[in-house]
């Protein structure tokens, strides 16, 4: 009996070690959409798992345990096992990583009109040099004393504000530095508040003017940093969210963009 109960007791022991505890979730993208492909990796056993396609994955893990998400084109996402999600699904948000889109260099190509094409051609390096001229002596200060047509104080009318305060003068000061305090002068976003500002648009604006002409999630992501490179965006409307002001300059951006980009390329 006791050899019975010694040998249940090891074989209960050694199915509890070798169990496995799971964690199921999802992953998305920050718009809510499903990835698949994405790579959830076990730091401390080196363990792999990938999200199908509807963005699910399952991966085994103990409590503490560090669990990576990666996904070419988006941010790497971290988090810590807790007891919590065995219960309910670990689901991950990725983020977009930002991108510079490459300066494209637009080269002159002749149309057979010899009136149009010599402004295109670039002019003579003394003619270049003759414009640099002048514009620097146009810019220095003068060194002629020139004469001024004055009245002589004895022939002057008298000046009855003399030795009096300029009432006027001193509320226009006012008024302007009233002014700077209420509309300061625009400063640089910084990387994080430049990405808030992206997903502001894209969260608030309505930006059926694009997908109707072709544009996905994607192409919505370079036309905004091309437009906001062109006209400051970020920089300019970042505090105040002007709808109005915002939508007119991406139009305004949008006539420029698709001189130099191919649409769904």
């Amino acid at each position: 009996m006791k050899t019975k109960l010694l040998f249940l007791f090891f074989f209960v022991s050694s199915i509890s070690a070798f169990s496995q505890e799971y964690i199921f979730g999802k992953v998305s993208s920050e718009f809510g959409n499903d990835l698949q492909e994405v790579t959830i990796l076990n730091v401390r056993t080196d363990e792999k798992a990938f999200t199908d396609k509807h963005g699910n994955y399952m991966i085994a893990a103990k409590s503490f345990d560090e669990l990576r998400f990666v996904k070419s084109g988006y941010d790497r996402n971290s988090v810590k096992v807790s007891s919590q999600n065995y219960s309910q699904p670990l689901n991950i948000s990725l983020l977009k990583t930002p991108y510079l889109i490459p300066e494209v260099e637009l080269a002159f190509h002749a149309t057979g009109n010899l009136r149009k094409d010599i402004k295109n051609l670039e002019s003579p390096k003394r003619v270049v040099a003759l414009n640099s001229s002048m514009r620097s002596y146009m810019k220095s200060p003068l060194t002629e004393v020139f004469p001024k047509l004055s009245t002589p104080s004895a022939f002057a009318a008298p000046n009855y504000n003399a030795g009096q305060v300029n009432i006027l003068g001193i509320a226009s000061a006012l008024s302007g530095l009233l002014g700077k305090v209420k509309n300061p002068a625009p400063t640089t976003a910084s990387y994080a508040e430049t990405q808030d500002f992206y997903r502001w648009i894209k969260n608030t604006l309505d930006l059926s003017f694009y997908t109707a002409r072709g544009f996905d999630e994607e192409e919505i992501d370079r036309f905004l940093i091309y437009a906001d490179a062109s006209y400051s965006l970020a920089k300019k409307y970042r505090k105040t969210l002007d709808v109005s002001s915002i939508s007119s300059d991406m139009k305004m951006a949008y006539s420029e963009y698709i001189k130099t980009h191919k649409i769904g390329s």
